[in-house]
């Protein structure tokens, strides 16, 4: 079971206005194995994409089929168990906590499904510990620790669900650059372990470039580009997505234009700085 969109729309309503957020979306995430990346500019669709991956959003036209779960239905179901097998973490980490402190915050999703009812404690620490939370804070106010920390315990709400597939909205943002290793190293710890899938929003072309396998981009609520990360940062229309390079391509660019260092796609530092031994040496 995967997640499939069949010509998808999507609408919002303003005063005398129609906005289309999602236009003919054709699109399939796998359970297993994926780690996408989904691009674009601010307002091409990218959040509300990832909102109808576990059904918080539905479609306005066309179909999406969420590991079994077609929607919109002929008739009236139920879609709280989406929510247990597609994990949402949304970008800004409060807008999730809520409760009196962390562990009760982190227990709040398994508490919410029969299976899991009974082992939410353990559920939660196991979360927690994953994403690095200390036993000592486990009876602070979530609302009481850093940003970083907070993106943590969200993160960690999630996790204690054990999603099938797990959606990013932005989840570098806000922090800094030890941060950003730390909270991807996590999604690739798990990735590569249970082999789920990570599905993610991010403007930050280095989490992109070092993380991802498969690369949507979204303009004007339309997929204009889906297949690899190579082929994206290749294309013959790159600047026509509105896109800015990782920086060691930047540094690459640099390199050629100034010093005729022949060309390379170099995706991530490490493989900048093979890459440089070998022609320099």
């Amino acid at each position: 079971m995967d997640i499939q969109f069949k010509n998808v729309g999507y609408n919002y309503y303003g005063f005398k206005k129609v906005y289309p957020a999602l236009k003919n979306i054709n699109l399939k995430i796998e359970k297993e194995g994926e780690m996408v990346a989904i691009l674009g500019q601010t307002g091409s669709g990218k959040s509300t994409l990832l909102q109808h991956m576990n059904a918080l959003m539905r479609p306005s036209r066309g179909t999406i089929n969420i590991l079994g779960t077609e929607l919109p239905s002929k008739k009236k179901i139920k879609v709280n168990h989406l929510r247990k097998h597609v994990g949402l973490v949304f970008q800004f980490p409060e807008y999730q906590l809520f409760e009196v402190d962390i562990l009760k915050d982190v227990e709040f999703g398994p508490s919410n499904f029969k299976e899991l009812k009974d082992k939410k404690t353990e559920l939660a620490k196991e979360a927690l510990t994953r994403v690095g939370i200390d036993e000592s804070l486990y009876h602070e106010s979530p609302f009481r620790i850093s940003g970083g920390q907070m993106r943590r315990v969200a993160i960690a709400g999630i996790l204690a669900m054990n999603p099938d597939i797990i959606v990013l909205d932005e989840p570098t943002r806000g922090l800094d650059p030890q941060g950003k290793i730390d909270i991807m190293d996590i999604f690739l710890d798990i990735h590569k372990k249970e082999n789920k899938s990570i599905v993610m929003i991010s403007h930050d072309m280095d989490v992109v470039s070092k993380y991802a396998k498969r690369v949507v981009v979204l303009k004007n609520g339309e997929i204009v580009f889906d297949g690899t990360k190579e082929d994206l940062f290749n294309h013959p229309n790159f600047n026509e997505f509105h896109l800015d390079f990782p920086t060691p391509m930047k540094i690459m660019n640099h390199l050629h234009e100034t010093l005729n260092i022949p060309k390379k796609l170099v995706l991530t530092n490490e493989e900048l700085l093979t890459y440089l031994k070998e022609v320099l040496s």
